[in-house]
C-alpha cells in the first residue's frame, strides 16, 4: 500500500497504511448487530497475522489460541474471548514462536472488499482459515498449551 501520514501507535508487523484498513474492519466488526462477537475473530486473525517486530509474546499466543478454538471447535468470538479471559488469569511464561515461513493468501483488505453483511463475514471466517493454516507449524504447541492450562 502507498505510505501515508498515519500514526501508528501498536506494536503490529504492519505497514501504517494496513493497519489503517485493521481499523477500519473493527469499526466494522464493533458495530456488527450478531450476537457471536465477531469482533474477536478480526483481532485475533490480524495479530496472528502481523506477529513479529517485537510484539508481545502473550499477544501471539493469545492470537493463535483464539484461532485454534475458532477454526478447529467453531468457538464463536464471546466463546473466544472467555478463553482469553481465563488465560490472562495465569502467569505463564509465553514462548517466543517462530513465524511462518509460508505467505499468507487472504488478508485484510479481501475482506474489506467483500460487502457488508454476510459475504464480508464469510471473508472473516476464510481469513481465520488462512491465517491459522498458515501457522501450522504451530499446531501441536498451541494444542498442547490449551490441554495443559485449560484442561
Amino acid at each position: 500500500m502507498p505510505k501515508q501520514q498515519i500514526l501508528q501507535r501498536n506494536s503490529y508487523n504492519a505497514s501504517l497504511e494496513c493497519y489503517e484498513k485493521y481499523s477500519e474492519l473493527t469499526a466494522y466488526t464493533l458495530s456488527h448487530r450478531a450476537d457471536d462477537f465477531i469482533h474477536q475473530h478480526v483481532v485475533d486473525a490480524y495479530a496472528a497475522q502481523h506477529s513479529g517486530n517485537g510484539m508481545k509474546n502473550i499477544t501471539t499466543a493469545f492470537a493463535l489460541i483464539g484461532l485454534y478454538y475458532a477454526v478447529e471447535h467453531g468457538y464463536n468470538g464471546k466463546q473466544v474471548q472467555r478463553v482469553h479471559t481465563l488465560l490472562g488469569r495465569l502467569k505463564y511464561p509465553w514462548d517466543t514462536l517462530s513465524l511462518p515461513q509460508r505467505s499468507y493468501s487472504v488478508t485484510v483488505m479481501d475482506v474489506l472488499h467483500e460487502p457488508s453483511g454476510d459475504k464480508r463475514d464469510a471473508m472473516i471466517r476464510e481469513w481465520m482459515i488462512d491465517v491459522w493454516g498458515c501457522w501450522r507449524h504451530q499446531h501441536e504447541w498451541v494444542r498442547s498449551v490449551c490441554r495443559g492450562l485449560l484442561g
